[in-house]
């Protein structure tokens, strides 16, 4: 993946950042979708992409699993793997996002915990506010 990644370059990858007063949503929306989809990181924006379960949570575990079998070692370190690679999934999203958004809004979404929900609040919110507009503009 950063192979890919450090082949595309900042530029190509640039998106503008979204403007207060959301006259740009549409096209902004549009052009992260494009960005983070060109990084490969795409179901962490909009949300299809699912943290991996920890095997040790899991009801059949028990309380204290400790894996002690070479199938449960193994599946330990698959979902390390797993979750490894997703975590720098959404760091690497919530970045694109937070560094295309104004200060005020960035405190809004700070503490979401993925970067779906963070996409999702900010749809809802310049959504909203997009359609009050054209109503009032009716």
């Amino acid at each position: 993946m950063s192979s890919s990644n450090a082949k595309l370059g900042d530029d190509f990858l640039h998106v503008p950042k979204v403007v207060v007063d959301r006259e740009n949503w549409m096209t902004y929306k549009d052009r992260l979708s494009w960005s983070v989809d060109a990084r490969g990181f795409l179901e962490h924006l909009d949300g299809t992409e699912k943290k991996p379960v920890d095997p040790s949570t899991l009801p059949t575990q028990g309380t204290s699993w400790i894996p002690s079998t070479p199938e449960e070692l193994r599946e330990l370190s698959a979902y390390r793997s797993a979750i490894k690679e997703w975590c720098m999934g959404e760091a690497i999203t919530k970045q694109q996002i937070a560094s295309t958004i104004p200060d005020s809004l960035f405190i809004q979404v700070k503490g979401l915990p993925t970067a779906g929900g963070i996409f999702m609040h900010l749809s809802n919110l310049f959504e909203k506010r997009s359609r009050i507009v054209s109503v009032e503009l009716l």
